[in-house]
């Protein structure tokens, strides 16, 4: 594909844009007095900022790339998915919140070593570690795509300076910085999209409504549609059911997100960010669909669309061809922001979940809070390096964005939410039976993974992996508790969900 690249103008507002979140990272370092501030910002964050930067978190380059490419091809299915979202979020504020902000934790997983056991605890913080990798990969991967077609900037040096940015601002601002940067990418997200929008809108006759005319005529305005086979994302009860599923493992279990939850003043604050975020993602999510539609009018009645053009293409192609110089180093500022926005909330909860899961637990259980702020900025920079080694990986995969991105978290989210549930809702449930659940649930996702290449089995498709994980968790965990002694009950105080064990 021919790309014209970007002007000097253009490469001015990517490094200012570069220079801006640096420079929050650095003056976010000057307010920090230890480890506290490093991993929750002191437990005294805004959650309006809070609420704001979980829907930052989850909303990638892959999203701002993918989100205009699905609705491309398949129009507004997608949307379907914020049922599922909303469900889950509901349960988390019900369920999830109030034990985790009960208990003064740093990390979601210090709950499961109070409930099972170190084992168990340490299983599920492993888990989190590689699905963070996995994702991370793909973080990095998706602006390093769009910087690499739009330039002609050779992919693997994309790639690595896309993972050095990132680093550099969250290994010095921690949580605070994470939280304000993403404030400040959102905002580039929304008016990127709106520009784009924009000047595709004003190059038709018709102007919005025609385009959104010839979108309906081809079928790109339906949101749901009955026909779709039940293992795709895009049909409903893959949306409500499965991806609802994955949606609550990782708004409930994720270190990301709870690392938002307990960075909040109160239970009643962690709550409205929960749900801040929520309507402020469906509200991202409908633009970027409805950028994809836009597209699909203007490629339709202008000119057709290169042969062959990927749909994560189609964002970084209008890019380079149709905005003015100036424009298109905003787009290109906003697809890093997505990025950015999403792999620094990477780096940190790794980081955090790092020092506290394993350094303190297992090496410096005596460790000052200087020596753990010191290890957590170590860690930055090494899960900076892994990132950018998994975004190399991804580059050599050649999927959809959105896919990939579905089909890495799915694999660890549902043995990781069956133990919590486990946790929060069976008192008779001990630490032998949670830890065989978990290890039977991961090993048949694995089984379900690779068995279609190893014995030509039938996959019930990636968007199905979180609740088959979360189901093999829960049922095996709660029969493999009879074959031991229930917990004691002054163990389960504070621990459970039911009136008998609550702390008073």
């Amino acid at each position: 594909m021919e790309m014209t690249g970007l002007s000097a103008l253009d490469w001015g507002v990517v490094s200012v844009y570069a220079a801006v979140v640096v420079g929050l990272g650095l003056l976010a370092e000057r307010r920090q007095s230890g480890s506290g501030q490093f991993f929750l910002g002191g437990r005294d964050l805004p959650w309006p900022l809070v609420g704001v930067s979980i829907l930052a978190t989850a909303f990638s380059a892959a999203s701002l790339l993918g989100g205009p490419g699905e609705a491309y091809g398949n129009g507004l299915l997608w949307l379907q998915l914020q049922a599922g979202d909303l469900l889950a979020i509901v349960i988390v504020a019900w369920l999830f919140i109030p034990f985790f902000r009960g208990l003064e934790l740093t990390t979601a997983y210090e709950y499961l070593e109070r409930r099972f056991g170190v084992v168990a605890r340490t299983l599920a913080s492993a888990l989190f570690h590689l699905q963070v990798v996995f994702r991370a990969g793909v973080l990095v991967y998706g602006p390093a795509l769009a910087l690499s077609t739009m330039t002609g900037v050779d992919l693997t040096l994309a790639v690595v300076l896309v993972g050095i940015v990132a680093t550099i601002y969250t290994y010095f601002g921690g949580i605070t910085a994470v939280i304000w940067t993403d404030a400040l990418q959102l905002g580039v997200i929304v008016v990127g999209v709106g520009l784009c929008a924009g000047v595709a809108i004003n190059a038709m006759p018709g102007g919005f409504s025609q385009a959104m005319e010839i979108a309906r005529e081809a079928g790109r305005t339906r949101v749901v549609d009955t026909e779709v086979p039940w293992t795709s994302v895009r049909s409903w009860l893959g949306a409500l059911v499965a991806y609802g599923v994955l949606s609550l493992s990782v708004a409930g279990t994720n270190q990301q997100p709870v690392q938002r939850y307990l960075s909040c003043r109160s239970v009643d604050d962690a709550r409205r960010a929960a749900v801040l975020g929520w309507g402020v993602g469906a509200f991202v999510t409908v633009i970027t669909l409805g950028l994809g539609l836009v597209f699909f009018a203007f490629y339709e009645q202008q000119r057709a669309l290169p042969e062959g053009i990927a749909a994560d293409a189609i964002l970084p192609h209008f890019v380079v061809h149709e905005l003015p110089s100036g424009a298109a180093g905003l787009l290109v500022a906003a697809i890093f922001a997505a990025a950015m926005s999403s792999l620094d909330s990477a780096l940190n909860s790794l980081a955090t979940a790092s020092t506290t899961d394993f350094y303190r637990r297992f090496r410096r259980t005596d460790a000052t809070d200087q020596q753990t702020l010191a290890m957590a900025r170590r860690l930055t920079l090494a899960w900076g390096v892994v990132a950018i080694g998994a975004g190399l990986y991804v580059a050599s995969q050649g999927q959809g964005l959105l896919g990939l991105m579905v089909r890495y978290v799915g694999y660890f989210a549902g043995p990781i939410l069956g133990l919590f549930l486990l946790g929060f809702l069976s008192p008779r449930t001990n630490a032998n039976g949670a830890t065989v659940g978990v290890v039977a649930a991961f090993s048949v996702v694995l089984l379900t993974v690779f068995g279609p290449d190893w014995f030509g089995w039938p996959s019930p498709g990636a968007i199905w992996m979180a609740t088959l994980g979360t189901v093999i968790c829960t049922v095996v965990g709660r029969l493999a508790s009879l074959g031991w002694d229930p917990p004691r009950q002054d163990q389960l105080r504070g621990l459970v969900r039911s009136a008998k064990h609550r702390t008073q």
